[in-house]
């Protein structure tokens, strides 16, 4: 199981009836593999049904796809507030996605992809 966790202020940011969801967005038009992940509040009555839950807890659900690639990594999931709006946003590297699909390790960065933050 993954071992995502919610930063408090992630906690705090979403509504009593909001879970995050990881989004698969396919990138590559000869493999459907080839993709990107987003995530976003979505509520619990628009989750597909396809959504796989992620994690312990019954706040964070994945796209079939994203979750075979996050299934075993470990997520922190934040929140940025841009004026009225919310921003969640992970401590994966931007091109997260593309590693999973090259079988690369997504947490094995460099001091500076460290320095520059993951994925912002």
């Amino acid at each position: 199981m993954s071992r995502v966790t919610l930063t408090p202020a992630a906690r705090d940011a979403l509504r009593g009836d909001e879970v995050v969801f990881f989004d698969w967005h396919v990138t590559g038009l000869c493999c459907a593999d080839a993709g990107e992940f987003s995530v976003r509040p979505l509520r619990r009555s628009r989750l597909p049904r396809r959504a796989r839950r992620l994690g312990p807890t019954d706040l964070v659900y994945a796209h079939p796809t994203a979750w075979v690639h996050l299934a075993e990594l470990p997520v922190t999931i934040d929140v940025r507030p841009l004026w009225r709006w919310r921003r969640f946003t992970t401590d994966l590297l931007p091109d997260a996605g593309l590693r999973c699909c090259l079988g690369r390790p997504v947490h094995d960065q460099s001091p500076r992809q460290r320095h520059m933050g993951g994925n912002r």
